[in-house]
This record gives structure tokens, C-alpha cells and sequence, in this order.
């Protein structure tokens, strides 16, 4: 009898440990689930376009910029990972001549310059015209698959 009983608590025990260590989705899988995020459910305005980055990416934070030094209406920087960044620059009421010498630039050459003194940065303007997002290419991360997506180009 006691050794069924000491069968039986070990049967319970091994199954009990089984169903801590079953099957979890990898962590890439889980992460591209997160970054899968319906577009549509986001507003197509400048505060819309910058929660559509922050939740496709993890550890941001947002830092503000002064829109008028490029002739945007807004500007902001969304740091990710706490080293690489994008700027967002939003154009859609801007119709001055400085927006529109850089939105021409970046049509030019896919090259973005905040001030004569800066880096030169990679940009792309959405598809609506209205917004453009620049990072600096160097810093190894992937913009265009995490960031600047097709998605993302054809919607705002």
C-alpha cells in the first residue's frame, strides 16, 4: 500500500513539473506577434504615427525637438533600445519655403540635414507626403524592418 501511494506522489509530482517546462513560444516569435500591430487601429496623425513606433518597438522613450528650425509643425525623437533613434518631422500644414527645400532634398537624395552643422541622416517621406522619418544608418539598427516599414510609408 505505501508503495502506491509513493507511486502515485511521484506520478502527481512528475507530472506537475511537466506542465512548468511545456512548449512557449520563442521569444522572436512573441516579440514579432507584438510588433504585428494592426495599423489600422492607429490615427493617421503625427501623435498616431509616433504610438504606432513606440509599440512596435521595445525600451523607448520620446524626447521633443524644435519643429520650426526645419519649417515642421512638429517634431519629435523616439529613442530605441536607449541608443539608436528616429526623428519624425510632421509636414502636413507646413508650406514654407525651408519644408520645402528639405522635403525636396530627401525626393533628391534619401538624405536628411536638420542644421548646416549636423550629421547627415538617411530619411524617407510617407506616402501621404506629410511626414518625414530620419535616422542615423550608422548605429546598426535595423530602421527598415523595425521603423521605417512599407506599412508604415504607405499609411501616414
Amino acid at each position: 500500500m505505501k508503495k502506491i501511494i509513493v507511486l502515485a506522489a511521484a506520478l502527481l509530482m512528475v507530472l506537475s513539473l511537466a506542465g512548468c517546462f511545456g512548449t512557449t513560444p520563442s521569444n522572436s516569435s512573441t516579440a514579432d506577434q507584438a510588433n504585428a500591430a494592426d495599423v489600422s487601429t492607429y490615427s493617421k496623425d503625427f501623435e498616431g504615427l509616433q504610438k504606432y513606433i513606440t509599440d512596435r518597438n521595445n525600451n523607448t522613450t520620446k524626447q521633443e525637438l524644435y519643429a520650426d528650425i526645419v519649417g515642421a509643425d512638429n517634431a519629435a525623437r523616439i529613442v530605441l533600445n536607449g541608443n539608436s533613434f528616429v526623428e519624425i518631422y510632421d509636414y502636413s500644414k507646413a508650406n514654407n519655403d525651408t519644408a520645402k527645400a528639405i522635403l525636396e532634398d530627401i525626393k533628391d537624395d534619401g538624405k536628411f540635414r536638420p542644421m548646416e552643422d549636423s550629421t547627415e541622416m538617411t530619411a524617407v517621406i510617407t506616402k501621404s507626403g506629410k511626414y518625414v522619418l530620419a535616422w542615423d544608418a550608422t548605429r546598426g539598427f535595423d530602421y527598415e524592418k523595425k521603423v521605417a516599414t512599407e506599412e508604415l510609408k504607405e499609411n501616414w
